[in-house]
Parts: structure tokens; sequence; C-alpha cells
């Protein structure tokens, strides 16, 4: 699971770079996009086994009392709607999730000798 965190503090550098990335960043960043979906979609299903529950996050609409400006500058209360993050908890069939958690794992073993090779072309096409 380290190597996992690890991808993510590395997602969230490139994902930050995306706009200033040379090309070579940007080859192996688009390359290696299957693995880090597979290995999100994995750590959030190792996540799930432990708690015993999945986690649906759903924007809900909520209706809250501010201060707002009146046509005539002065600030009078008001009432807006603004949208919050609300989980939902689902149980889960562990039996099934640790099922779904070997496909995933199989499935990244799969993918990440394409990944490997995709960015050796990535590295032969924009040396550095």
């Amino acid at each position: 699971m380290a190597r996992i965190g690890g991808t993510v503090l590395v997602l969230a550098v490139l994902g930050g770079l995306a706009g200033c990335a040379t090309p070579l960043q940007q080859c192996v960043y688009d390359a290696e996009q299957t693995t880090r979906e597979i290995e999100r979609e994995l750590s959030e299903r190792y996540a799930n086994l432990s708690r015993g529950y999945s986690i649906e996050r759903v924007m809900m609409p909520r209706l809250v009392t501010s201060i707002c400006p009146s046509p005539s500058g002065a600030m009078v209360p008001c009432s807006r709607w603004e949208d919050e993050v609300e989980e939902i908890h689902h149980r889960i069939d562990r039996d099934l999730e640790r099922e779904r958690i070997a496909l995933l794992e199989q499935q990244l073993e799969r993918e990440r000798p394409r990944a490997e090779a995709a960015v050796a072309q990535c590295r032969a096409t924009y040396p550095e």
C-alpha cells in the first residue's frame, strides 16, 4: 500500500504541473494513466474491506442563512443555496470485495509491463 500512497503524491505533483509539463513528462503521465486508475481503485477497495462499507460522495444542495447586500447596499439576512458533500455508507459483501481486489491485482500485473513499455517509448521519443 505504500507504493499506492507514493503514486498519489506523484499524481498530485504532476497534476499541478500538467500545464507546464515537458513533452516527456506529459507522455509518461499519459502512459501511466491506466495503471494509476487501477491503483486508485485498488486503494479504495482495500479501504472498503478494512471499514466494512463503501463510501459514496454526493453533492447535496443546502439552504443556508447568510448576510447579503441589498439593492441599497445595506447588509441584510438572506437565504442562499450551497452545495455540500454528503457521504452515504453502503455495506459491502467482504467476499465479493476480495474477489474484486484479486481481479484488480491481476489487471494491474498485466498493465504494468504495457505502461513500462509505453514509458520507454516516451523516453526514446523525447530524450532528456
